[in-house]
């Protein structure tokens, strides 16, 4: 339980580094969990403390989110429930570390072993092209999708042309 409430404080914290304006007090914070304990003491018998538990973390995620939301341009609350789920997965051990930094940082390598298959002002970046390049060197799992990409190019031109991929 108290993993989970200190975790999604950091993101709350961290939401000041999208925005300058999004700061939020301890108070604040205080209050939402105090609400959920509330709501979990007078929802729960007493002596199933498993269940009440289950049912606070519940609710104080919830509302965390909820109140939080009410305050965010609505451009910011994807990337917000995205950074909820991102700790809630890290707390569970559902996250692999290594694909998650990937996912967030893309290639790290400024060479590349191949060049842009696009041409120099093609629709695909030489940033997102070292990207799909790495992607298989990092992660076992997509090792050959860089020769995949290029055989498939232009439906690929399609995915990224498209308004609803």
């Amino acid at each position: 339980m108290s993993q989970r409430v200190a975790r999604l404080f950091f993101v709350l914290a961290d939401l000041m580094n999208i925005d300058p304006m999004y700061q939020y007090s301890l108070k604040f914070f205080c209050m939402i969990y105090e609400r959920a304990l509330d709501k979990a003491e007078g929802k729960v018998e007493k002596n199933d403390k498993l269940q009440r538990k289950a049912f606070f973390i519940r609710k104080f995620t919830m509302l965390l989110y909820k109140n939080v939301c009410r305050s965010l341009f609505e451009k910011d609350k994807l990337l917000f429930s995205f950074l909820m789920c991102l700790k809630i997965m890290e707390e569970n051990n559902e996250l692999d570390p290594v694909e998650a930094r990937f996912l967030m940082t893309g290639a790290t390598s400024i060479t590349m072993d191949r060049p842009n298959p696009t041409g120099e002002n093609g629709w695909l970046t030489d940033k997102a092209w070292a990207s799909i390049l790495e992607l298989g060197r990092v992660l076992p799992e997509f090792n050959g999708f860089d020769k995949d990409f290029e055989t498939f190019l232009h439906d690929w031109e399609r995915v990224y042309n498209s308004l609803a991929p």
